[in-house]
């Protein structure tokens, strides 16, 4: 059984139970009794999950359609001078999680999300995507394609012939998708090279439409793919690393050999240091960024972080090694080890926020470290900075196991098991999402 640790309008400094969850495990609404949740994604301003059935759940704000749902103003009943936003099938608020009623009639049943700033995708059991919401661009709105400014219900995108699609990435404005065949397609607003192709800025709607990317000279097959918000990255088959968009502070991880040059990598470039033979025959499973910096989690429990380094953004302590004698004074433009207390307990899972960062370890432990403005690290409300990794979740004692954990623009999720149930098996992650 799993829990949704978020709640409704208002700052939440600590991890809360949400009510809405636990009551509807209760009431075996998520697949049968004691049913919970299998995956969460936290977007801009949204949040989505999917139960045990498949089924999406969404919840937050949907000016641009990434809700997967319609929603309508109807007058406020607890204010008559008010109005109230809420489904135009159920008249629930958008606060309150609600499925995504099209995905149901069409039996759409979900293995993969990921919410970006305004626009959310989703990946079903058959290999099928689905889309929606709008994507801006560094002027603004963009749209979601040449068809629609705003796309408010799932639509199917990019049509594949023989491949299916397997795995997702969202950066703030862009997409990252992965075939069975070990391609990348990338979509979404590309000004600053985080699509790893070019767009042209007076046709920057034709980005929206899904495009094959190689890595490097040749085509490679990945295995898998992240994302933060403005750059997007790509693991293949070899064990081999890449980066690309925009590096202002490093946080592609490919160097910043020529600050000028490096601002923005437009093309696939190898990560610095994170090559299975580098990492002593590991690899790199998940991927997850933040603004201006990204957290590496390999096959055996460790996690690398690279980029802008104030505000403990990359869980390094000042005095680490990492920065001694260091050419650039505010940012690690090479991936460098993140320690944790607990070094006899690997991490399985991260999360980044714009930042702030979560860490899940195998034992049930999550980790909270960086900067936060409403309560994003969960550490209380009398924290502003954490510069290396604290515990929000013990792994001893206390009633409840960390299994999973999303960021989002100013809010976080962590899905929790109740230590007195038996675990459930968790999948090696694919790529990475925020």
């Amino acid at each position: 059984m799993s829990q949704l640790a978020i709640d409704y309008n208002q700052e939440i400094p600590k991890p809360r139970k949400n009510a809405f969850v636990a009551e509807h495990i209760e009431e075996g609404t998520f697949g049968g009794d004691e049913a919970g949740l299998e995956s969460i994604a936290a977007g801009g301003l949204h949040t989505l999950f999917v139960d045990e059935k498949g089924t999406i759940w969404s919840c937050g704000t949907n000016d641009n359609g990434a809700l997967g749902r319609v929603t309508v103003m109807i007058p406020d009943p607890k204010d008559d001078r008010g109005s109230l936003e809420v489904d135009e099938k159920t008249q629930d608020p958008v606060w309150k999680p609600v499925p995504i009623h099209s995905l149901i009639e069409e039996e759409f049943r979900a293995v993969k999300i990921v919410a970006g700033d305004s626009f959310s995708a989703a990946i079903s059991d058959k290999g099928e995507l689905r889309a929606w919401g709008a994507f801006s661009g560094n002027n603004g709105l963009v749209g979601f394609s040449s068809h629609a400014k705003k796309q408010y219900k799932p639509v199917p995108i990019g049509e594949l012939k023989d491949e299916k699609w397997v795995s997702a990435a969202a950066g703030n404005n862009h997409l990252i998708l992965l075939t069975t065949q070990g391609n990348i397609y990338t979509l979404g607003t590309g000004e600053e090279g985080q699509l790893g192709r070019r767009v042209i800025e007076r046709r920057k709607i034709a980005g929206t439409t899904p495009e094959k990317i190689v890595l490097g000279t040749r085509n490679r097959k990945a295995v898998v793919i992240g994302a933060g918000n403005n750059h997007s990255f790509a693991v293949d088959e070899d064990g081999n690393t890449w980066g690309w968009g925009v590096n202002s502070k490093g946080q592609t991880g490919t160097g910043l050999a020529d600050v000028n040059v490096d601002k923005e990598i437009h093309a696939p470039k190898r990560v610095i240091g994170l090559g299975k033979e580098e990492l002593g025959g590991a690899t790199v499973v998940q991927i997850a960024g933040g603004d201006l910096h990204t957290l590496f989690l390999t096959s055996d429990g460790r996690v690398y972080a690279c980029g802008l380094s104030e505000e403990g953004r990359l869980g390094i302590a000042h005095d680490d090694e990492a920065f001694q004698d260091r050419q650039y004074p505010d940012c690690l433009p090479e991936p460098s080890q993140v320690k944790f207390p607990d070094s006899s307990d690997p991490v399985v899972r991260i999360a980044c926020g714009t930042n702030n960062n979560l860490a899940v370890t195998q034992g049930g432990a999550m980790y909270a470290w960086g900067r936060q403005v409403v309560g994003e690290l969960g550490l209380g409300e009398d924290i502003d900075e954490q510069e290396t990794p604290a515990v929000v979740v013990r792994k001893q004692g206390g009633s409840w196991a960390a299994v999973d954990a999303a960021c989002g623009g100013q809010h976080c999720l962590a899905l929790l098991r109740n230590k007195s149930k038996p675990p459930v098996p968790v999948d090696e992650p694919a790529a990475a999402g925020s």
